[in-house]
């Protein structure tokens, strides 16, 4: 059997399908690899529990664990361990999830005062549409370098001692928030007592764990969350998340060779997009027809989609930025039965007509 080396990327604003077209990809000798993003993400899948199938959503995790997959948590990520924890759980209670974890010890740990600074910043002005996930706070930490903490220092004995030394360089910030007071440090050691504990046994060096795999003639799956209009220096700035979501940087971060892997774009016949942000294909009269029959809302907050035809333009630029190998077409049934309009240019004000895709979408 030919080894699987497969990255798995969204195109457009995400929402794709790229859960289920993992999930058809995984092999009993399979690693699946979350990449990037964190729990504003989320990936859908269909298990079978009982004789019938019911819906299960990962939101830290990579769809893998629904199939009782080996899975694995790359630096990228932004891991919030206890709700990677509760996911965990519920895998091995709903259907007896027994396989290989492994957790990079470089992953940076996003904790509550990542979510609750997320919260207060999108009360103010200049809201974005956050999902309140603490996503932004929790990469400028990363940026921020000294007030990153990361899964091996989340594990080790010298836990409150990194947890204390970042609270103080982050106390004016948490202090106007609302958020630091006394007695803060103490509940957060006690709120991430167990998962320190559960979690410790799965810290390894990824990059040299997923070279053995591959040397064994492994399977690995590196699974994207999100998708390429939403990359933090090539998506529609600001409306963008706080990550890197192309392929080829992907690879890059889990130190597994671009030349070896297989690079799946997946493209939904219809782009949608959940939150605030341009979208050049929206037609109101198609998403009122496309949007109440298909389901389209957001895995991890529930919110309404908007619907647009097929932009051509955007998808073109997104495959080419994540060197595709090959693009998997989603959804196509929902729309079997209508006439569609393709964007296959765009007329940018002052400009005209362009086969390029613009930084600023919203003229």
């Amino acid at each position: 059997m030919t080894q699987k080396l497969i990255a798995i990327v969204g195109l457009v604003w995400g929402d794709e399908g790229k859960g289920k077209i993992v999930d058809e990809l995984i092999t009993d000798n399979s690693i699946v690899v979350r990449a990037n993003g964190g729990g504003n993400a989320g990936h859908q899948v269909h298990v079978e529990k009982n004789g019938q199938l019911e819906k299960r959503t990962t939101h830290v995790s990579p769809s893998g664990l629904m199939h009782n997959a080996a899975i694995a948590i790359g630096p990228q990520v932004a891991f919030d361990p206890i709700q990677f924890l509760k996911e965990l759980e519920d895998a091995r209670t709903d259907i007896g999830y027994d396989n290989r974890v492994l957790i990079s010890e470089r992953v940076g740990v996003l904790l509550p005062y990542h979510i609750a600074l997320d919260t207060f910043e999108e009360m103010g002005a200049g809201s974005i549409g956050s999902t309140n996930s603490g996503i932004g706070p929790f990469y400028r930490d990363n940026a921020n370098r000294k007030t990153r903490i990361t899964f091996r220092d989340f594990v080790s004995d010298h836990f409150p001692e990194r947890l204390r030394e970042v609270l103080q360089l982050k106390e004016r910030e948490l202090k106007d928030a609302g958020i630091l007071h006394r007695g803060y440090e103490e509940e957060l050691l006690a709120a991430h007592e167990t998962a320190r504990k559960e979690l410790a046994q799965f810290a390894v060096r990824l990059e040299y764990r997923l070279k053995d795999h591959m040397e064994r003639g492994g399977d690995v799956l590196v699974e994207g969350a999100q998708a390429s209009g939403l990359d933090v220096d090539l998506g529609t700035i600001p409306y963008t998340t706080s990550s890197h979501l192309t392929a080829p940087h992907l690879l890059a971060s889990l130190e597994l060779p671009r030349g070896a892997f297989k690079i799946l774009g997946v493209e939904k016949i219809y782009p949608t997009r959940v939150g605030k942000g341009p979208m050049p294909t929206y037609d109101s009269e198609f998403d009122a027809q496309v949007v109440p029959n298909a389901g389209e809302v957001g895995a991890k907050t529930g919110r309404r989609r908007r619907a647009g035809y097929p932009d051509w333009v955007f998808v073109r630029r997104s495959a080419r930025m994540n060197d595709c190998d090959g693009i998997v077409i989603t959804r196509a049934d929902n729309v079997q039965d209508m006439d569609l309009r393709v964007c296959i240019a765009y007329d940018v004000p002052g400009e005209g007509r362009t086969e390029e895709v613009p930084s600023d979408l919203e003229g």
